[in-house]
């Protein structure tokens, strides 16, 4: 018989948890700063207590990302105004596509905010926001049909709220610009967006098998996420959806095998209005019939039950951990205090070795140094190296765009897709530094944490480094944007030329290449039919159409010429603009690394010429003093004792069951 599966620890109570735990920190530190005695072994108390609340406010408020991705016009924005039963949240006309990313999440209120980019002449201000109306999303979110381009330039992002029990139970949806398809830049800002996603939801219709680029895509899409929901929407419109399922999973096995497992959730966006509007006028009975066939509540059930468990399974955890690492630092203290006030043998040469361990890293000479200035020189090399990549991949697929587009296509969508291209490569770059700062940071702490740690090795008593001594989490990659778009955000306009074809040279210029040709059909006619009116019909019908297909070739060649200017003064702005920035961050950042490891190790220099002196006056304390600190010592190690244990039961518990259950509060 299968055991039955364990408990998982809710969310209150690791929450709660967490809250004792910064509250009995924030106690010892005040305790300790009022003892003289104790002067300066609550170092860094403060940061860890701010870390730990900052995590549990991320797990409280924080909630799965999905990503919801498909070609244009294949439901992406409908499916998500199913999801939240507001069948006019965004916008779903066909000649309306999304210009930006639209994030909807919980809130108590249903409001929008517009989240604007810096003004030009302040590139480093702070973003600016502004309240919008629900109706007005399309206004600030959308591309306008006429000219392709976004209606409004200055918006970065949208944000919904809305009080949805699918949201509340831990679900953000974002719906990514659909402007081109998954080609070019949609698909990169696509990709993008899923390095920070907990789930893919894959949208595509009933109407044919998956194309191309939409296989392309989910090959590229395999190691960018751990969940991937497909979405066939359509149902009611295309009686053979069940077989285009089954010819969708064979072209997965072949081209994408990591996604042929993924769940297949067929649906009617139709049903599912029509289940809303039933519901508003009280047919409840017809609205359980329409909701049950839209096929709705199935998917809903899964992205509740799977994908948010999830995401908040890896909060929890996270909360753990840094509660965990927050009580090792004091109690190592507590118990290193204690070994002093027993007049352990040893203890001062142990400390002193400490010392002098701390001492070797202070030099210019250190080897945490050169592994920060080499390894900071390779990150910039990589992301610059990155980056030229991204640029040759934006220019080959704006080439190939220039090249097979119509003139009138090519004029009204080529800057909204470029502007998508490099709003990706912005992305990119900045998960790119994201992930090389991270990397960057735990070798240098690496090379820190052995003699840091040694520092509190008596009071694990064991001599592990587990990470939760000083300088542990020095936390210089936080959130936001490493590398931040300035310039490159709002790019220069297409410029499109015009070439006056009227007046008698006009006239001329567009007719003469053609007379001859015009004529000589005409001649021909006149031979093989012997007719005197026939060949003159048939030179002007010839000359017609050779002046039109004349011109026709010299639009598209004007077009070709603007699309081309303009993607070559793109390049040139992104290529003058972001290597400067990429070496700027990231000195900015190595800087700041180094200086918060000078400080730890001053700091741990200090604690351990505090602990020396405390010891050598231990020794000196009379029998009574030292029994009434050992007594105040052991209850303060087994305060901090009792929490870790606890810490210790809630990570097993998490591990164990593999995911808490969302709904248990």
């Amino acid at each position: 018989m299968t055991p039955p599966r364990p408990e998982a620890p809710s969310r209150a109570r690791v929450l709660d948890f967490a809250a004792r735990t910064a509250e009995l920190l924030e106690r010892a530190a005040r305790t300790a700063a009022a003892e003289a005695s104790s002067a300066g072994t609550g170092t860094g108390t403060g940061d860890a207590v701010r870390r730990l609340r900052d995590e549990a406010a991320r797990a409280a408020d924080g909630a799965a990302t999905l990503v919801v991705v498909g070609e244009k016009k294949r439901g992406k924005s409908s499916t998500i105004n199913s999801l939240v039963g507001i069948p006019d949240l965004l916008p779903v006309d066909a000649d309306v596509a999304t210009g930006v990313h639209i994030a909807v999440r919980y809130g108590e209120h249903p409001r929008a905010v517009a989240h604007l980019r810096s003004d030009g002449d302040a590139p480093d201000a702070p973003p600016r926001t502004e309240p919008i109306p629900l109706e007005r999303i399309a206004e600030y979110a959308a591309v306008d049909p006429r000219t392709g381009r976004p209606r409004r330039l200055d918006v970065h992002h949208v944000a919904v709220e809305l009080p949805v029990p699918l949201l509340a139970a831990g679900l953000e949806l974002v719906d990514t610009p659909g402007v081109g398809g998954l080609v070019g830049g949609h698909a990169e800002l696509a990709l993008a967006a899923l390095e920070n996603a907990d789930a893919l939801v894959f949208v595509v219709d009933g109407s044919s098998e998956l194309t191309g680029s939409e296989v392309e895509f989910l090959g590229r899409a395999t190691e960018r996420t751990a969940e991937t929901v497909f979405v066939l929407t359509k149902t009611d419109s295309y009686d053979a959806w069940p077989a285009v399922v089954e010819r969708n999973r064979e072209l997965l096995a072949r081209h994408a095998p990591r996604h042929v497992e993924a769940p297949w959730f067929p649906v009617s966006n139709r049903a599912r209005r029509d289940a809303v509007a039933a519901a508003d006028s009280g047919e409840l009975q017809e609205a359980a019939e329409l909701l049950a066939e839209s096929g709705f509540e199935p998917l809903e059930a899964l992205l509740r039950r799977r994908i948010a468990a999830r995401a908040a399974e890896l909060r929890l955890a996270n909360v753990v951990h840094v509660a965990l690492a927050a009580l090792g630092v004091p109690l190592a203290e507590q118990e290193l205090r204690l070994r002093s006030l027993q007049q352990e043998p040893g203890l001062a040469a142990e400390v002193e070795r400490a010392e002098e361990a701390l001492r070797l890293l202070q030099p210019e000479s250190a080897q945490w140094r050169r592994v920060l200035t080499t390894g900071s020189r390779d990150l910039k090399n990589t992301l610059q190296l990155g980056f030229r990549r991204s640029l040759n991949d934006v220019r080959r697929v704006a080439e190939a765009k220039i090249a097979t587009s119509e003139p009138a296509a090519l004029a009204e969508e080529f800057p909204a897709e470029l502007e998508v291209q490099v709003e990706a490569v912005w992305l990119q770059l900045d998960n790119a530094a994201r992930r090389g700062l991270a990397v960057l940071e735990e070798r240098v702490r690496r090379e820190c944490s052995t003699v840091l740690d040694a520092g509190n090795a008596g009071g694990h008593g064991d001599g592990r480094t587990d990470g939760s001594g000083p300088g542990a989490e020095l936390a210089v990659v936080e959130d936001g944007a490493v590398i931040r778009a300035e310039r490159g955000t709002l790019l220069p306009e297409m410029v499109h030329s015009t070439h006056r074809d009227g007046g008698p040279l006009g006239m001329l210029e567009n007719v003469i290449p053609t007379v001859g040709t015009a004529a000589t059909f005409g001649t021909v006619i006149g031979l093989l039919t012997s007719s005197v009116l026939l060949p003159a019909v048939a030179s002007y019908a010839m000359l017609a159409v050779l002046t039109r297909r004349r011109r026709q070739r010299a639009e598209l060649g004007r077009v070709r010429g603007d699309a081309t200017r303009h993607l070559n003064r793109v390049l040139t702005e992104l290529t003058t603009e972001i290597p400067a920035q990429i070496t700027d961050h990231v000195d900015g950042l190595a800087d700041r690394l180094g200086l918060a490891l000078d400080r730890a190790i001053a700091d741990e220099r200090l604690r351990l010429e505090r602990r020396l002196a405390e010891h050598r006056r231990n020794l000196a304390t009379s029998a009574a003093e030292l029994a009434a600190a050992r007594d105040r010592t052991k209850r303060r190690i087994g305060a901090l004792t009792t929490l870790r244990d606890e810490g210790l039961a809630l990570a097993h518990g998490l591990a164990a069951t593999g995911r808490p259950d969302p709904d248990r509060s």
